[in-house]
């Protein structure tokens, strides 16, 4: 079989300690046709330093994206990309790493499915710091392997797809436009759209390692995940697939008196499973008890 290139884009930030281990599964992948593109985001644990170091020692190719000041995922990511060459391209950072076999399967797999296909992920183990396998976070198989049309339904639900497995036609990521910072969940924004046009596949093998730190997500973070999960829910959901919880949450967001963003409360403006009295009381700025003694009498 012709082996198309593929791209891998390895981004790292303060993963000296890890990023061995990530190109070494690189270097190992039984599919041999890669360009490799490493960028680091100004890390202060000198990661660029390893990196530099481990080329030099295995003699493998690479072009290089190191910054002096940090900017950013986005920024890094959308730099590395436009650097691309490959036919499919593959985005990691490097505290995690691949299955030996996860881009010749991956690569085959997509090759075989055709153009209606615009990207595929697998399943993962899941790892310590230490690069033991623990507990899986998600049982992917179940989230997955299902028909692709109905996980163009499901997906809409929420992020059902792990971002180091997935592999991706190079025009299609291109095709759906740069790196947003503005989105925290920008993966999940990437494979919404991608779906709107695409199918995506599933491999139901553990073809990647994801590193699972113990790193508790902060409060403020995990609010504002759930807020922009909910935002990109009323985007992409056309058959109010999801209409339940966007009322719940809206309701209960407003009821408690936080003040919505902009762009949020248009998004719900134009969301056409929203509940209408709610919409008004929020673009009119109706007070909360009047809303309520609204809702008692109609």
């Amino acid at each position: 079989m012709e082996q198309p290139l593929v791209t891998v884009v390895v981004v790292s930030y303060n993963h000296s300690k890890f990023v061995k281990e990530n190109l070494d599964s690189i270097k190992n992948q039984t599919y041999k046709n890669i360009q490799l593109i490493v960028g680091d985001d100004a890390s202060p644990d000198q990661s660029a330093d390893v990196i530099e170091q481990w080329l030099q020692e295995n003699k493998f190719s690479a072009e290089k994206n190191f910054h002096i000041q940090n900017t950013g995922l986005a920024a890094m990511l959308n730099e590395c990309v436009a650097l691309a060459k490959g036919k499919y391209i593959k985005l990691i950072a490097a505290d995690d790493f691949l299955h030996p076999q996860a881009l010749e399967k991956s690569v085959s797999k997509l090759e075989s499915l055709g153009n209606k296909y615009g990207m595929l992920f697998t399943n993962t183990h899941t790892i310590d710091n230490d690069s033991n396998i623990i507990e899986d976070i998600a049982n992917y198989d179940t989230l997955g392997n299902i028909d692709p049309h109905i996980f163009r339904k499901e997906l809409i639900k929420g992020n059902r797809i792990a971002a180091l497995t997935v592999l991706l036609r190079t025009d299609v990521l291109k095709e759906t436009g740069k790196y947003d910072s503005k989105f925290i969940v920008e993966d999940f924004y990437r494979w919404l759209m991608i779906s709107e046009k695409y199918l995506i596949g599933y491999i139901p093998e553990k073809l990647a390692y994801y590193r699972m730190h113990q790193e508790n997500i902060s409060k403020i973070r995990e609010e504002k995940i759930e807020m922009e999960t909910i935002l990109l829910q009323m985007m992409f959901d056309k058959e109010g697939i999801v209409k339940e919880r966007v009322n719940r949450f809206t309701q209960k967001y407003y009821f408690s008196g936080i003040k919505l963003p902009p762009e949020y409360k248009s998004a719900y403006h134009d969301y056409p499973f929203r509940v209408k009295r709610l919409d008004l009381a929020l673009q009119n700025r109706i007070p909360v008890p009047f809303y309520k003694l609204l809702n008692k009498i109609v």
